[in-house]
Protein backbone atom coordinates (compact mmCIF):
# COMPACT_ATOMS: atom_id res chain seq x y z
CA UNK A 1 0.00 0.00 0.00
CA UNK A 2 1.41 3.44 -0.82
CA UNK A 3 0.92 7.13 0.76
CA UNK A 4 -2.08 7.64 2.38
CA UNK A 5 -3.91 4.88 1.26
CA UNK A 6 -3.55 4.82 -2.58
CA UNK A 7 -1.88 1.39 -3.80
CA UNK A 8 1.10 1.39 -5.24
CA UNK A 9 -0.25 1.38 -8.95
CA UNK A 10 -2.52 4.12 -8.12
CA UNK A 11 0.86 6.64 -7.78
CA UNK A 12 3.38 7.61 -10.33
CA UNK A 13 6.56 9.17 -10.41
CA UNK A 14 6.87 12.56 -12.58
CA UNK A 15 9.73 14.66 -13.54
CA UNK A 16 8.95 18.01 -13.01
CA UNK A 17 10.75 21.36 -13.49
CA UNK A 18 11.05 23.82 -10.15
CA UNK A 19 12.80 26.85 -10.88
CA UNK A 20 15.56 25.68 -13.20
CA UNK A 21 16.14 22.12 -11.76
CA UNK A 22 14.32 18.74 -12.35
CA UNK A 23 12.58 16.50 -9.35
CA UNK A 24 10.84 13.61 -9.50
CA UNK A 25 8.04 14.04 -7.33
CA UNK A 26 5.01 11.32 -6.54
CA UNK A 27 1.69 11.66 -7.71
CA UNK A 28 -1.93 9.81 -7.20
CA UNK A 29 -4.02 9.03 -10.37
CA UNK A 30 -7.77 10.01 -9.93
CA UNK A 31 -8.34 5.94 -10.26
CA UNK A 32 -6.72 6.37 -6.54
CA UNK A 33 -8.89 9.23 -5.56
CA UNK A 34 -12.14 7.21 -6.63
CA UNK A 35 -11.43 3.97 -5.15
CA UNK A 36 -11.06 5.97 -1.85
CA UNK A 37 -14.32 7.87 -1.98
CA UNK A 38 -16.22 4.63 -2.90
CA UNK A 39 -15.00 3.08 -0.13
CA UNK A 40 -15.65 5.50 2.42
CA UNK A 41 -18.72 6.32 1.53
CA UNK A 42 -22.19 4.63 0.90
CA UNK A 43 -23.56 7.10 -0.88
CA UNK A 44 -20.84 8.90 -3.14
CA UNK A 45 -22.34 11.47 -5.99
CA UNK A 46 -20.47 12.95 -8.25
CA UNK A 47 -21.89 15.33 -11.17
CA UNK A 48 -19.96 16.63 -13.72
CA UNK A 49 -20.71 20.12 -15.67
CA UNK A 50 -18.67 21.38 -18.67
CA UNK A 51 -19.07 24.94 -17.91
CA UNK A 52 -16.99 26.48 -21.03
CA UNK A 53 -15.50 25.17 -23.83
CA UNK A 54 -14.60 27.23 -27.39
CA UNK A 55 -12.10 24.34 -28.83
CA UNK A 56 -9.42 25.39 -27.29
CA UNK A 57 -10.31 26.03 -23.91
CA UNK A 58 -12.23 23.80 -21.54
CA UNK A 59 -13.52 24.22 -18.15
CA UNK A 60 -15.53 21.77 -16.16
CA UNK A 61 -16.92 21.94 -12.66
CA UNK A 62 -17.28 18.84 -10.42
CA UNK A 63 -19.43 18.69 -7.11
CA UNK A 64 -19.04 15.95 -5.09
CA UNK A 65 -20.65 14.67 -2.17
CA UNK A 66 -19.75 12.36 0.46
CA UNK A 67 -20.31 11.74 4.19
CA UNK A 68 -18.55 14.90 4.78
CA UNK A 69 -20.88 16.95 2.78
CA UNK A 70 -20.53 18.95 -0.71
CA UNK A 71 -17.13 19.88 -2.36
CA UNK A 72 -17.00 21.97 -5.66
CA UNK A 73 -13.85 21.25 -7.90
CA UNK A 74 -12.75 22.68 -11.59
CA UNK A 75 -10.69 21.70 -14.04
CA UNK A 76 -9.25 23.19 -17.22
CA UNK A 77 -7.54 22.07 -20.25
CA UNK A 78 -6.48 23.83 -23.26
CA UNK A 79 -4.68 23.53 -26.29
CA UNK A 80 -1.27 24.99 -25.29
CA UNK A 81 -0.31 23.82 -22.10
CA UNK A 82 -1.43 20.32 -22.89
CA UNK A 83 -0.54 20.20 -26.43
CA UNK A 84 0.06 16.55 -26.55
CA UNK A 85 -3.37 15.53 -25.29
CA UNK A 86 -4.83 18.36 -28.04
CA UNK A 87 -7.58 15.94 -28.62
CA UNK A 88 -8.53 14.73 -25.39
CA UNK A 89 -8.80 18.49 -23.85
CA UNK A 90 -12.62 18.03 -23.10
CA UNK A 91 -12.00 14.83 -21.11
CA UNK A 92 -9.01 16.14 -19.86
CA UNK A 93 -10.67 19.38 -18.04
CA UNK A 94 -13.35 16.94 -16.81
CA UNK A 95 -11.03 14.07 -15.16
CA UNK A 96 -8.98 17.16 -13.22
CA UNK A 97 -12.59 19.08 -11.89
CA UNK A 98 -13.30 15.30 -10.39
CA UNK A 99 -9.70 14.87 -9.16
CA UNK A 100 -9.72 18.32 -7.57
CA UNK A 101 -13.18 17.96 -5.92
CA UNK A 102 -12.17 14.27 -4.46
CA UNK A 103 -8.63 16.11 -3.37
CA UNK A 104 -10.93 18.86 -1.64
CA UNK A 105 -13.19 16.10 -0.07
CA UNK A 106 -9.83 14.92 1.74
CA UNK A 107 -8.87 11.59 -0.51
CA UNK A 108 -5.33 12.28 -0.50
CA UNK A 109 -5.52 15.51 0.31
CA UNK A 110 -2.05 17.18 0.31
CA UNK A 111 -1.41 15.33 -3.36
CA UNK A 112 -1.81 17.52 -6.41
CA UNK A 113 -3.23 14.57 -9.63
CA UNK A 114 -1.13 13.04 -11.51
CA UNK A 115 -3.93 14.38 -14.08
CA UNK A 116 -2.98 18.04 -13.25
CA UNK A 117 0.59 18.43 -14.06
CA UNK A 118 0.90 20.16 -17.38
CA UNK A 119 2.11 17.52 -20.28
CA UNK A 120 5.73 18.67 -20.59
CA UNK A 121 6.60 19.10 -24.57
CA UNK A 122 9.63 17.32 -26.15
CA UNK A 123 11.00 20.20 -26.65
CA UNK A 124 12.07 20.18 -22.71
CA UNK A 125 12.42 16.56 -21.84
CA UNK A 126 13.78 15.98 -18.76
CA UNK A 127 17.29 14.84 -18.32
CA UNK A 128 18.26 10.94 -19.35
CA UNK A 129 16.35 8.91 -17.23
CA UNK A 130 18.36 5.96 -15.08
CA UNK A 131 18.57 2.37 -16.02
CA UNK A 132 15.38 0.64 -15.61
CA UNK A 133 13.53 4.25 -14.99
CA UNK A 134 9.80 3.95 -16.90
CA UNK A 135 7.29 7.42 -16.95
CA UNK A 136 3.62 6.05 -17.11
CA UNK A 137 1.02 7.51 -19.45
CA UNK A 138 -1.80 9.10 -16.89
CA UNK A 139 -3.69 9.10 -20.20
CA UNK A 140 -3.19 6.73 -23.49
CA UNK A 141 -2.60 9.13 -26.85
CA UNK A 142 -5.03 8.70 -29.57
CA UNK A 143 -8.72 8.59 -29.32
CA UNK A 144 -9.70 5.84 -26.93
CA UNK A 145 -10.08 3.26 -29.45
CA UNK A 146 -6.96 1.64 -29.62
CA UNK A 147 -5.71 4.10 -32.84
CA UNK A 148 -3.69 7.09 -33.12
CA UNK A 149 -5.95 10.04 -33.11
CA UNK A 150 -5.70 11.87 -36.43
CA UNK A 151 -3.89 15.43 -36.94
CA UNK A 152 -4.19 15.86 -40.52
CA UNK A 153 -5.36 19.23 -41.66
CA UNK A 154 -7.01 20.28 -45.00
CA UNK A 155 -5.75 24.15 -45.43
CA UNK A 156 -8.86 24.43 -48.22
CA UNK A 157 -11.64 23.98 -45.84
CA UNK A 158 -10.67 27.48 -43.78
CA UNK A 159 -8.61 25.80 -40.87
CA UNK A 160 -8.49 22.38 -40.42
CA UNK A 161 -11.39 19.97 -39.47
CA UNK A 162 -13.17 19.73 -36.48
CA UNK A 163 -10.99 18.06 -33.71
CA UNK A 164 -12.22 15.09 -31.60
CA UNK A 165 -13.03 16.68 -28.36
CA UNK A 166 -15.08 19.45 -30.42
CA UNK A 167 -17.21 16.95 -31.80
CA UNK A 168 -17.60 15.31 -28.01
CA UNK A 169 -18.51 18.58 -27.32
CA UNK A 170 -21.11 19.27 -29.70
CA UNK A 171 -22.56 15.80 -29.01
CA UNK A 172 -22.83 16.46 -25.30
CA UNK A 173 -24.60 20.11 -25.60
CA UNK A 174 -26.84 18.85 -28.33
CA UNK A 175 -27.80 16.21 -25.81
CA UNK A 176 -28.28 19.11 -22.98
CA UNK A 177 -30.39 20.81 -25.06
CA UNK A 178 -32.68 17.44 -25.80
CA UNK A 179 -31.87 17.57 -29.79
CA UNK A 180 -32.96 14.93 -31.98
CA UNK A 181 -31.42 13.31 -35.18
CA UNK A 182 -34.02 16.10 -37.65
CA UNK A 183 -32.58 19.19 -34.72
CA UNK A 184 -29.19 18.14 -35.63
CA UNK A 185 -29.54 17.56 -39.55
CA UNK A 186 -31.23 21.42 -39.34
CA UNK A 187 -28.04 22.82 -37.26
CA UNK A 188 -25.72 20.91 -39.64
CA UNK A 189 -27.51 22.06 -42.80
CA UNK A 190 -25.95 25.77 -42.72
CA UNK A 191 -22.82 24.32 -42.84
CA UNK A 192 -23.37 21.94 -46.04
CA UNK A 193 -22.01 18.54 -44.04
CA UNK A 194 -24.24 15.95 -42.23
CA UNK A 195 -21.56 15.52 -39.19
CA UNK A 196 -20.00 17.23 -36.58
CA UNK A 197 -16.61 15.37 -37.31
CA UNK A 198 -17.14 17.05 -41.12
CA UNK A 199 -17.06 20.98 -39.91
CA UNK A 200 -14.20 23.18 -40.12
CA UNK A 201 -12.65 23.75 -36.53
CA UNK A 202 -13.93 27.43 -36.87
CA UNK A 203 -17.59 26.67 -37.62
CA UNK A 204 -17.23 23.59 -34.96
CA UNK A 205 -16.14 26.54 -32.62
CA UNK A 206 -18.63 29.06 -33.38
CA UNK A 207 -21.09 26.34 -33.11
CA UNK A 208 -20.10 25.05 -29.53
CA UNK A 209 -20.25 28.81 -28.25
CA UNK A 210 -23.54 29.15 -29.67
CA UNK A 211 -25.05 25.84 -27.89
CA UNK A 212 -23.77 26.57 -24.99
CA UNK A 213 -25.58 30.25 -24.81
CA UNK A 214 -28.27 27.97 -25.77
CA UNK A 215 -28.39 25.50 -23.12
CA UNK A 216 -27.38 28.19 -20.56
CA UNK A 217 -30.82 30.08 -21.56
Amino acid sequence: MGANGFREEELVSRRVKVGNEWTVKTYPIVAGRLRLAHEENGALSLQTEMVSWDGQYAIFKCSAVTTKGQFIGYGTANSQRDAKLADSLVELAETRSIARALRFAGFGLEFCGAEEITQVPESETAPERTAGETTERVFPEGNGNGKAASKTQNPSNGGGKATQAQARALFALTKKAKMGEEDIAGLLSPFNVTRFEDLTLPDASRLIQSLQTEVAA
